[in-house]
């Protein structure tokens, strides 16, 4: 996918996080903000990969790999990456980031509505993290 994609795909990621982030609630938000966030975290490790050129062409980074044990993510990597995944520069603060925002996005994207700002602010967190590490190879947003 050509990076003016993945850039508009982040454009409405990063405006769902500043509306909810801007809302006296941000768990009125949790549906539509887990699912932008698991969003936004597949494209941003996309244009990472993408400029790092280590990606192998036509692939995509799933979101879900991401809520896998770290072994099976280093499978899934393995298979689309031309370049050793311990040999990318910061992959591994990526990967545990990622894992954070992946590991229960299931529980609350169809579960009960939850109470918990302190988790969805941490996930926003996490990701933005993420993308300020992307942002070191140039700006995405």
């Amino acid at each position: 996918m050509q990076e003016e994609k993945h850039k508009e795909a982040l454009k409405e990621v990063m405006d769902t996080i500043e509306e909810a982030l801007n809302s006296r609630d941000i768990s009125q938000h949790q549906r539509r903000l887990i699912s932008m966030l698991s969003i936004g975290l597949q494209h941003v490790v996309e244009v990472y990969l993408h400029r790092l050129k280590v990606i192998k062409p036509g692939v995509q980074v799933k979101h879900n790999w991401f809520a896998l044990g770290e072994r099976n993510i280093r499978l899934k990597f393995s298979s689309i990456l031309t370049k050793p995944y311990d040999k990318i520069p910061e992959i591994n603060d990526i990967v545990s980031l990622a894992r954070n925002i992946e590991i229960d996005r299931n529980d609350i994207l169809y579960g009960s509505p939850t109470v918990d700002n302190a988790k969805l602010k941490e996930k926003i967190d996490n990701f933005l993290e993420i993308k300020k590490i992307v942002e070191k190879t140039g700006e995405i947003s």
